[in-house]
């Protein structure tokens, strides 16, 4: 996309946080418990966390900086094109590593995070060189029993894949890898 802040793969509060800073408003969800039959996708309020929320701290933060951001475009605007580099990875990772679902390759340190606390991880790309910001994915990989592989020419960080064998949704028994 033409419009983005930066290219830069980093961790963003949702992706440990969820819904206690989106105002207690889930991701999209397609199961039918939570919408109707005739519905696309839907969302799930947590109502139950209104104790831990903190949608308008998280809110307050990000908008004091906007006076500091600048609001034209820096850099080389050709740089402002896609590539498709990071969906050719997705693709490419999901036929060599035999997963043949792009929807179980999941890329940038957040879904990565994703994986490692809400699903049944399979294994864990880490571009080289970017340990320094993966401290917290190499210790849940770790807490999981997950394999860490170092691989060149990834155009994000780390890349979560989703154990192949277990359904959408699936979490584990008792949290841990499979």
């Amino acid at each position: 996309m033409r419009t983005f802040g930066t290219r830069e793969d980093f961790l963003i509060p949702s992706a440990c946080l969820n819904s206690t800073v989106s105002g207690l408003v889930s991701r999209t969800v397609l199961r039918p418990g939570l919408i109707g039959p005739d519905d696309f996708h839907g969302a799930k309020y947590y109502r139950e966390l209104a104790d831990a929320d903190v949608s308008r701290s998280f809110l307050d933060t990000v908008t004091a900086c906007f006076p500091d951001v600048r609001a034209q475009p820096q850099g080389d605007p050709a740089d402002r094109e896609p590539d498709w580099s990071g969906w050719a990875a997705v693709q490419r990772i999901s036929e060599e590593y035999g997963i043949h679902s792009v929807n179980l390759v999941k890329p940038g340190v957040g879904e990565t995070t994703r994986v490692l606390l809400r699903r049944v991880p399979w294994r864990v790309l880490v571009r080289r060189g970017a340990d320094a910001e993966l401290g917290h994915v190499r210790l849940l990989a770790e807490q999981r029993g997950v394999p860490v592989e170092t691989v060149d020419g990834l155009p994000y960080s780390c890349v979560g894949l989703i154990h192949p064998h277990y359904t959408r949704g699936a979490t584990g028994d008792e949290g841990t890898a499979v």
